[in-house]
């Protein structure tokens, strides 16, 4: 996975090279959500220093492509770096896949306000989003796809018992690389919400 550092400002924003102003905007906004200090998204994956280096590059990223002349110049010097290819080409189309799959992007995930995050809709929306098959998940855990998609589904009725359960939740948030006490915790919290009711 590339570092942020690494990323062009059209990576870091989720943008293509010919996105317009609106897009970059509504792509900023969207970054500046997902990496808000107090972001669930971002609770357990990061460092407070890397949650600040995320939001500066952010910020950079969108004052040099919302500023027409500072985009042009950026362009230039990263088309020249990049070998001359058109900007029609996006950047991240020269990613190899095995970076894209392990890329953690949670732009487009939705959380509502007071809901656990990780949930198996969102767990579902997280793997989605990494590009990783839940077919990969089953293989290296060894963890049955029935069990995996109704884990996802929230099938909490068909769910294996609960020493098994933990054990199944622990080995797909490994996998996906989150916080495997915090998913098991927030998945059993919204197990035990939905039989109330």
């Amino acid at each position: 996975m590339k570092s942020i550092k690494e990323q062009t400002y059209y990576e870091i924003l989720e943008v293509s090279p010919t996105a317009k102003d609106k897009e970059i905007h509504k792509a900023y906004e969207h970054a500046r959500e997902t990496f808000h200090a107090d972001s669930l998204a971002v609770y357990s994956l990061f460092s407070e220093e890397e949650v600040k280096e995320i939001q500066s590059a952010i910020e950079e990223a969108y004052r040099v492509l919302m500023d027409e002349t500072l985009r042009r110049s950026y362009d230039r010097s990263h088309l020249q770096a990049a070998g001359g290819q058109p900007p029609q080409k996006p950047f991240e189309a020269q990613e190899v896949s095995r970076e894209k799959k392990t890329s953690l992007s949670f732009t487009g995930i939705s959380f509502n306000p007071g809901e656990e995050f990780y949930r198996g809709e969102t767990l579902r929306q997280i793997r989605e989003k990494m590009g990783v098959e839940l077919q990969v998940i089953s293989t290296e855990t060894k963890i049955s796809m029935k069990v995996l998609e109704r884990i996802e589904e929230e099938a909490f009725e068909k769910l294996p018992a609960m020493v098994y359960l933990k054990g199944f939740l622990k080995g797909y948030a490994q996998s996906l690389g989150l916080d495997p006490q915090k998913v098991i915790e927030e998945y059993l919290q919204s197990m035990e919400e939905a039989k109330k009711k």
